[in-house]
């Protein structure tokens, strides 16, 4: 069985809690504990998860050291995080695989994707990355040509394109891996996005979707399971209303449905939706969406959103 296991923010840190290595390491293993039905041999293993909360401290830092220190594209900040937190996950998976007396090796990939340069996103920057600004930073922000918009009243925040997917550089090496046994961490933060030119790929201020890129990557090294771990139990239609209610089991093609009927927010569940939908698209594949306690149960299909093929 191979399987990809998508982690959200919530594996390093927990909602409004500071971010910090320790708690990264610690909230980690909490995440990976819960990985127990995929740490066999048996399974084969890819890891992919979120950046959103260390891209931004990076993109402070950048901003802050501006005079002393040579300045990092985004692109460099997405790859800088995939090494800290491939660091962070492989350690954490070597002591629980040595907890559960599984002797695998484990490997982290820097991993670039390619996107189009006729992506639509690139007309409408709407990713928010980075911490809220005051007017001096956003003046000198605009300067630069970065793009800044409200953040739900929050106040103003850098925007960038988020474009779609299409072709993960790295994907040949971590199947090959995959094929051998090796528990691979990969495709942090979407993957560090790049565009074809004319003298060949180059970096752009971007970020990719990471479950858009775990379903994408899942599909190119044929898994059967794309489990995408979050922070809530399940999907749920009318979010936070009176009319709220729990996705179960569904097919790709009513979740397609429930996402074109926009039950899900485009910048949260709508890309999982997405993501589990066009992965579970094909026979012998099924997709979960659950937050890690409820993963086992979810795996029998007794909790959390499971999607379906036909």
């Amino acid at each position: 069985m191979r399987v990809v296991a998508a982690l959200g923010g919530n594996a390093f840190v927990p909602a409004g809690a500071a971010l910090s290595v320790e708690g990264e390491f610690r909230f980690a293993r909490e995440a990976l504990s819960r990985l127990e039905p995929f740490l066999p041999p048996s399974v084969e293993l890819l890891v992919t998860h979120g950046n959103g909360p260390q891209v931004g401290h990076q993109l402070d830092r950048v901003e802050r050291s501006r005079a002393s220190a040579y300045p990092l594209p985004l692109d460099v900040c997405v790859a800088l995080t995939q090494g800290e937190l491939g660091y962070v996950l492989a350690e954490a998976l070597r002591m629980t695989l040595g907890e559960a007396g599984v002797d695998r090796a484990v490997a982290a990939i820097v991993t670039r994707v390619e996107v189009s340069p006729g992506d639509p996103a690139f007309h409408d920057p709407s990713k928010p990355i980075g911490p809220v600004v005051g007017a001096a930073e956003a003046a000198a922000l605009r300067a630069r040509g970065a793009v800044l918009r409200d953040d739900a009243g929050r106040g103003l925040r850098r925007v960038v394109p988020s474009p779609e997917p299409r072709r993960v550089l790295e994907a040949g090496v971590i199947r090959s891996l995959l094929s051998q046994g090796v528990v691979v961490v990969a495709a942090g933060g979407g993957g560090v996005p790049l565009l074809a030119s004319e003298t060949g790929l180059r970096g752009v201020e971007a970020v990719v979707d990471k479950d858009l890129t775990a379903a994408l990557l899942a599909d190119f090294v044929g898994a059967d399971l794309l489990a995408v771990l979050t922070d809530v139990p399940c999907a749920y239609t009318d979010f936070r209303s009176p009319r709220q209610a729990p996705v179960g089991r569904v097919t790709a093609r009513k979740a397609l449905a429930l996402l074109s009927d926009g039950h899900f927010a485009p910048g949260s569940m709508g890309p999982k939706m997405a993501a589990c939908a066009r992965f579970a698209s094909r026979p012998g594949r099924r997709a979960v969406i659950c937050d890690p306690p409820g993963l086992a149960l979810a795996l029998r299909g007794e909790s959390g959103t499971v999607v379906v093929p036909e």
